[in-house]
């Protein structure tokens, strides 16, 4: 995400999971310990680029049908991409393990998923990633304008040691799309600490003078950013990584 600091043109597989409170032990577990490993056994043979796990950090909701886990599945490419053929080739590397007494569908729900392709990134090392899910009214102008206008600030954040962000990139949306749904794209901003989500959030009155203002103040009469998403991002929620394979 995505999560993985990808290079433009890969595909991911998002699985947005609901897992009730008292099954999160054992979901971790058999997600971390033993899939991850038929995960990393694909990777080895070229079937599959990373594989990756991610929490939600608080609760939005409790309903069964809101996520508090994501599993990202990431490909080269759209072609390379074969689920089945990655899981059913590489079931052995879960050893002596029985598929049944591992699984994790039973007690967990899919409450959705996604296909994206990654659009653009700024690489770095990150643990918590702060998804800005967005709508835009014109989807290509929006990636242009975060390419052109939005991506070198965010290289300046990175840049700067007085700022504690550390990633940034764009994945847009492939399936499913349409009027109703979602979103149709989504940036992320990384960072190695939650606390430094957090401020990077909340409402401060920043100096005129400070390097963020500054570079802000750049992007005057040049951004559309109140056209293109005239409500704002459509939600922005932080994931913690759990486990990354790659």
């Amino acid at each position: 995400m995505l999560f993985a600091g990808s290079v433009n043109g890969q595909i991911s597989y998002l699985q947005y999971r609901h897992v009730p409170a008292d099954q999160d032990e054992k979901f971790v577990e058999r997600e971390t310990k033993h899939w991850s490993k038929v995960a990393e056994s694909a990777i080895k043979k070229g079937q599959m680029k990373s594989w990756s796990l991610w929490r939600k950090i608080g609760v939005t909701n409790a309903d069964e049908q809101t996520p508090n886990y994501i599993i990202v599945n990431t490909f080269e490419s759209l072609e390379s991409m074969d689920q089945n053929k990655v899981w059913n080739d590489n079931i052995d590397a879960l050893g002596d393990v029985k598929p049944e007494d591992v699984e994790t569908s039973s007690f967990t729900t899919v409450t959705f998923d996604y296909y994206v392709q990654y659009e653009d990134n700024i690489p770095g090392e990150y643990k918590y990633a702060l998804v800005n899910y967005a709508k835009p009214t014109d989807l290509m102008a929006f990636i242009q304008e975060n390419k052109s206008l939005w991506k070198p600030v965010h290289q300046a954040r990175i840049d700067n040691i007085m700022n504690t962000m550390t990633y940034w990139g764009m994945s847009s949306v492939i399936y499913p799309t349409g009027n109703q749904d979602r979103f149709s794209v989504f940036t992320v901003d990384g960072f190695n600490k939650l606390n430094d989500a957090f401020d990077y959030l909340r409402f401060t009155e920043t100096s005129d003078s400070s390097p963020n203002a500054a570079a802000m103040n750049e992007l005057e009469g040049k951004t559309k950013m109140d056209e293109l998403t005239p409500n704002g991002f459509e939600r922005r929620i932080i994931y913690e990584r759990v486990l990354t394979v790659k």
